[in-house]
């Protein structure tokens, strides 16, 4: 090859002199590596022992919920007076991203959502603030409670318990026996029993005896409350000390209830006298059944640093002890179990993994063709592994399906660094001794190109701590495990490594025989001899083109093109450094690829560009998905019932159901959660809905069976809604939801409908539901303020007390006999239908006591008023009767008198008239009738004289008469005055009001529940994509509803899983880019170069054609897994050229041109590179089959992807990288040869001037 060859000084990867030192220390004292290497497996061995096994790492889910309650309240009014006070509290907290609720009848859940990277703990607190400041704006009777989630939280184990004896009984059995005993195995956090018939205590007021010995029945409470108290009094000294004090004693059986005391006016009764006291079973809200049974739940969950398998494990040994000993048969039945799916999962990953490794290492084998070789390279793969379990542990990470997963795919990995430097060292061994300067110099050839390589894998992994949400949470610890396994190979690579070689391959190789020399000769010689022989036809074809084209050119007058001298043939392999080595067979076979590569730039590149073309071509027919199933193969069944319906209803609904699982023989196990809706309040109750987990039989698809009860539920009636899913999809959200929101509900409902219309038939959707709830009727109490007020009620109480008619009142807790029991006073009334609600007597109030008071008060002044006119009158009338019959009297009297003195008159004035005298009398007849006359004036003088006094007496009794009578009457009004007014005043009664009588009582339709998002109405409909077609439903959705007319100030978006998806893809699409700058960053402080790393950038996106090429061809569909392999592979891919790069320079650095050293450096790569890719894709092939199905949802995406990448990407890295490189330096060499001949033409021309100048003077 004739021609001035200008040589530059190449960019090379420095060796640092670190990594020297490593490894010759390793080799001085190998006896302590291998020690170390011995305690680091032992670690790793028990590392791997003590590491938590979990199906999932551990995620925070950065939100809250608020449960809110107002009993009987409807769902406008929960809205109005709890949940938007909540709402507008908790959006005032600064790291709040979003608030959606659902409200239903007196009840409300609130959600709040927050950034994922926001201080947990100040967030909390600032919510829990928030919620408590919105107190005073909520009635009295409403609660409000904070809560938040984590992964940690859910049941690592449920069982169904059953026995032959009533719930009660198993109940009791369960609290008094088996919860303390589970709660004490190690790493339980929390045991809880569900679907149990809880009792109260019920005190049940006899309303006559409460009326007749006038109980206050507002003085119940506080008296039950007084009376179970008990208060620290001090302390007492006695001999043995201090002995504190304590007054009072706890209310601790029904009797001791039933005689506490109550103070009337007369006297002091017992509640007994008044009241019922019993023990009740409070009304069922929710069942629980397994196959069509009822049964008792037990959750089991799990403290944050335990792990689930073992806690799991534990409860169930405990059970299997606990069971023999219990009454009544107790049954156990398990509902849920982590723990297997657990570790079936790891299992099949471990066997997946050991199949890759054991794959890796025959690759290995196959390439070296040495069993020692193999061993020293191989053994970074254990290794690795176990500094890797170390790693792990002092993390505090769990043995998960993600953290094996990157295990399993480090296992291919892991050898590549092992490969090169085994490689090298073999290589430059050739057939003599191996001794520790060669091992030295030969680790340190290399050393600098797997340090960049492996960091460069590394250094992908590092924008996933920028990758927010659940995607990041997930991954992080996928790539913390593959990050320490890739440092632990480099770290083995140039410790571990070296020593084993020195170890295992100090003797020489065998001698080749000399047979097999001789053929290997005569094969070398052959091959370049065909290689001669075409390179010579090669030249003669553009020859005989070149004559014809310089004809043509010199009949134009152009000059003539100029012809080669010799024909290019095979590039001689000679000198003393590697390029001297002969070509293998396998070089020979390469070798001419790459010399037509080499030969035809233009072609090579545009092949590849089109091939770059198809790839983006094939991308766009990839099926899309978020996450993909989880292998989970449970089928949940999920049926609403119209709002109003009554726990009987829904259960009578459930069973109709249950009938149907009960003849399917493809389902082994089915448990029922009934009636997770509620009522609350009066007036009607809410929505009902029961959820339904079927377990398929054993090789029962989850997918067939759910399509075959999607049909069998379609025939049975009265059941409601029925929607039929996988759990797979479910639980990992896949749902493309279509968020509708507006002000009107009537206009929402139709727009939900045209949207769920316009969907449910596309291709790939399985079912469409939303969550608008069917309304109903509602008992509405509306409650005239003003009448209220003037009666003493507010709205509140009038509330409280229509509740307490209805439902009762409860009064607290009470512990007897060591079992806590609400206490509540049973309903007044009865069940009451709508008519008879408003007449519903209400308790009287404060107010309404003291107007009647005061009404008794005046009604009976006005009373004695009117009676002291009337008594006054009739004192008046017969005192003057009185006076009237003693004036009578005194008449009488008088006219007597007067009589008398006429009578007197006319004796004394009459003529005397003689009388005969008595026989023997002495007197005459005058002196007889004179004397006559005499005795009668003296008896009219007397008769006279008592009449005058007779007057007089009748005059003074006449007077002491009217007196009297006036005294008494006085004091007898005065008295009976006195006396009515008091005991009118005790004994007024106020009369009690009807509801009626304030408020106004209707029946009138509500929703069954209001959904909000950020303050407006919204409704949600759900569309559940078939397996790996969330892209696709996707797209078709958008076509679907673009255009459509929906009622006005009705808006909708698309979000849900395919929100997730788009702003996760763009996540990790940022973390790509920022990827491949901290690669090419890697590269340019690596080869101190700028050009050289954009070359070796070039095999990046050809990782997408071997990847897109699989995934299509395994109808693979793209989710975060497959991103997170195409990730890995921005990192894997590079690695090769690094290699083959840093070599090529090395070997121009000797003298070569740019030709030769592009084809002695690939050949002498390709073993390495091809053992290295072949050993990661082999060792993948057991995870992208998924023989095993454990972590299928992350592995198997994943490893297609890396598979496929690096098929393709190796081989471009072989082929495009070197024709790159040589247009590249060739365009170099090409600029110092112009610049040194510039440079050579500027020093003639000064020295020919030099030399004219200097002429004359010599002249």
């Amino acid at each position: 090859m004739g021609g001035r060859r200008v040589v530059t000084r190449r960019p090379v990867a420095s060796k640092g002199p670190s990594v020297s030192v490593l490894t010759r220390l390793s080799l001085k004292y190998r006896i302590l590596i291998g020690l170390l290497t011995a305690a680091i497996a032992a670690a790793g061995i028990i590392s791997t022992a003590q590491l938590k096994q979990e199906l999932m790492p551990s995620v925070e889910v950065p939100q809250g919920f608020v449960t809110a309650t107002l009993t009987g309240a409807s769902p406008d009014v929960m809205v109005t007076e709890v949940t938007e006070p909540i709402e507008n509290a908790l959006r005032g907290v600064s790291e709040v991203q979003s608030v959606t609720s659902t409200t239903s009848e007196g009840f409300a859940q609130i959600i709040v959502a927050w950034s994922f990277d926001a201080d947990k703990t100040q967030v909390e607190a600032e919510l829990r603030s928030a919620v408590e400041s919105t107190k005073s704006l909520r009635p009295e009777s409403s609660t409000a409670e904070l809560n938040t989630f984590s992964l940690d939280a859910l049941p690592v184990l449920t069982l169904g318990a059953s026995s032959d004896t009533d719930t009660a009984t198993l109940s009791k059995t369960l609290t008094d026996s088996v919860l303390p005993a589970l709660s004490q195995v190690d790493g339980v956090q929390n045991v809880e029993v569900s679907g149990t018939r809880e009792e109260r205590v019920e005190i049940s007021l006899r309303q006559a005896d409460v009326e007749a010995l006038e109980i206050d029945t507002a003085s119940i409470e506080p008296t039950l409350s007084a009376a179970g108290i008990v208060l620290p009094a001090g302390d007492v000294t006695s001999g043995t000390g201090e002995i504190s004090v304590q007054v009072g004693s706890q209310l601790s059986s029904l009797d001791a209830i039933r005689a506490l005391p109550f103070t009337t006016e007369d006297s002091t009764v017992l509640l007994s006298q008044f009241a019922d006291v019993d023990i009740k079973e409070i009304p069922a809200t929710s069942i629980s059944r397994v196959n069509g049974a009822e049964t008792l739940t037990l959750s089991i969950t799990k403290a944050s640093d335990a792990s689930t398998v073992s806690v799991a494990h534990g409860v169930t040994e405990k059970l299997a002890e606990l069971t023999p000993g219990l009454p009544s048969n107790v049954v156990f039945t398990e509902i849920e179990n982590q723990a297997p799916y657990i570790e079936q999962s790891i299992h099949d990953l471990s066997v997946e993994g050991g199949l890759g490794l054991i794959f890796a290492v025959l690759v290995i084998f196959l390439f070296l063709a040495s069993f020692r070789s193999t061993i020293v390279a191989a053994i970074s793969i254990p290794m690795s592994l176990l500094i890797t379990m170390v790693g792990l542990n002092v993390g505090e990470y769990s043995l998960n399906i993600l953290t094996l997963g990157a295990l399993t795919i480090a296992v291919g990995r892991v050898v590549d660094d092992s490969i090169v430097v085994i490689e090298n060292i073999k290589r430059r061994q050739g057939d003599g001794a191996l001794t520790i300067e060669g091992i030295v110099g030969s680790v340190g050839q290399v050393a600098g190109a797997i340090t960049a390589s492996t960091l460069t894998t590394v250094a992908v992994f590092l924008p996933i701590a920028f990758v927010g949400d659940i995607v990041g949470q997930l991954f992080r610890p996928f790539a913390v495990t593959v990050s320490i396994a890739l440092v632990a190979s480099l770290v083995v690579a140039l410790t571990i490594v070296p020593v084993f070689a020195y170890w295992m391959l100090r003797r020489p190789s065998k001698p080749m025989k000399r047979e097999r020399f001789v053929r290997a000769r005569a094969a070398q010689a052959a091959w370049t001899a065909r290689q001669e022989e075409a390179a010579e036809a090669r030249w003669a074809r553009q020859s005989a083109k070149l004559d014809g084209k310089n004809e043509k050119r010199e009949q134009r007058g152009k000059s003539a093109l100029p012809v080669p001298a010799a024909a290019p043939g095979v590039v001689a392999a000679r000198g003393d450094g590697e390029e001297g080595s002969p070509y293998d067979g396998l070089q020979r076979a390469f070798v001419p690829i790459l010399d037509a590569t080499l030969r035809h730039p233009r072609r090579t590149i545009a092949a590849a560009l089109a091939l770059l073309l198809l790839t983006g071509i094939g991308a766009t027919a990839l099926r899309s998905d978020f996450l993909g199933s989880m292998g989970d193969e449970t089928v949940l069944v999920e049926q609403e019932l119209p709002q109003g319906t009554t726990i009987d209803q829904s259960l009578a609904g459930a069973e109709k159901l249950e009938a149907v699982l009960a003849t399917k023989g493809s389902v082994e196990t089915f448990v029922s959660s009934i009636g997770t809706g509620g009522a609350g309040g009066f007036g009607g109750g809410g929505g009902q809905s029961t959820s339904i987990t079927v377990i398929p039989a054993e090789g029962q698809d989850a997918e067939t069976v759910a399509n075959s009860l999607r049909a069998d539920f379609a025939g049975v009636s009265d059941v409601g809604e029925v929607t039929v899913t996988t759990a797979a999809s479910s639980a990992l959200a896949s749902d493309v939801q279509l968020a509708i929101q507006g002000n009107d509900a009537d206009s929402l409902s139709q727009a939900a409908t045209q949207l769920g219309d316009a969907v449910k038939d596309l291709p790939g959707v399985t079912a469409v539901s939303n969550d608008l709830s069917t309304g109903g009727n509602v008992v509405m109490v509306d409650v005239d303020r003003s009448k209220a007020a003037g009666y003493g009620y507010t709205q509140a109480t009038v509330g409280q007390a229509v509740s307490a008619a209805l439902t009762g009142t409860p009064l607290g807790t009470v512990r007897l006999e060591g079992v806590d029991r609400d206490i509540v006073i049973a309903p007044t009334q009865g069940p009451v239908a709508l008519d008879q609600l408003a007449l519903m007597q209400l308790p009287v109030t404060a107010v309404q006591q003291q107007r009647a008071i005061t009404d008794a008060t005046d009604a009976f002044t006005e009373e004695q008023e009117t009676k002291a006119e009337e008594q006054e009158a009739e004192a008046v009338a017969q005192m003057q009767e009185t006076v009237d019959d003693a004036v009578e009297a005194r008449d009488t009297v008088s006219a007597q008198l007067g009589e008398l003195q006429t009578q007197l008159a006319t004796l004394q004035t009459a003529p005397l008239t003689p009388a005969v005298p008595d026989a023997g009398s002495s007197m005459t007849p005058e002196q007889a009738a004179q004397a006559e006359r005499d005795a009668q004036i003296s008896a009219l003088t007397d008769a006279i004289a008592q009449a005058e006094s007779g007057i007089e007496q009748a005059n003074a009794g006449v007077d002491a008469a009217v007196k009297a009578q006036e005294d008494m009457a006085a004091q007898s009004l005065e008295a009976k005055e006195l006396q009515a007014r008091q005991e009118g005043l005790a004994d007024t009664k106020a009369t009690p009001i009807r509801l009626g009588d304030i408020a106004e009582v209707r029946e009138e339709a509500t929703p069954g529940a209001i959904t909000r998002n950020d303050g407006a109405r919204q409704v949600t409909v759900s569309v559940t994509p078939a397996e790996g077609q969330l892209g696709t439903v996707t797209q078709a959705v958008y076509a679907a509803t673009d255009g459509l007319e929906l009622p006005a100030g009705v808006t909708f978006v698309v979000g849900g899983a395919s929100a997730d998806q788009d702003e996760s893809f763009q996540q990790l699409g940022m973390a790509m880019l920022l990827a491949i700058v901290l690669v090419f960053l890697i590269m340019v402080a690596t080869f101190r170069s700028l050009m050289q790393p954009l070359i070796l950038l070039v095999s990046v996106p050809f990782a997408a054609t071997g990847a897109v090429a699989l995934l299509l061809l395994t109808d693979t569909p793209l989710g975060l897994p497959s991103l997170i392999g195409l990730l890995m592979l921005i990192g894997i891919v590079v690695t090769n050229a690094i290699v083959l790069i840093d070599l090529i320079n090395h070997i121009r650095e000797r003298g070569s041109s740019v030709h030769d050293a592009i084809v002695h450096g690939t050949r002498l790569r390709l073993r390495p590179i091809l053992m290295t890719a072949a050993a990661t894709i082999f060792a993948l092939v057991p995870m992208s089959l998924g023989l095993t199905g454990g972590g299928v949802f992350i592995s198997k995406p994943l490893a297609i992807v890396v598979i496929g990448g690096l098929i393709s990407s190796t081989l471009l890295t072989l082929v495009l990288v070197p024709v790159l490189y040589s247009s590249v330096e060739r365009r170099n060499d090409r600029r110092a040869a112009k610049r040194a001949a510039r440079k050579e033409r500027k020093a003639e021309a000064a020295a020919e001037k030099t030399a004219v100048a200097a002429a004359p003077a010599r002249s």
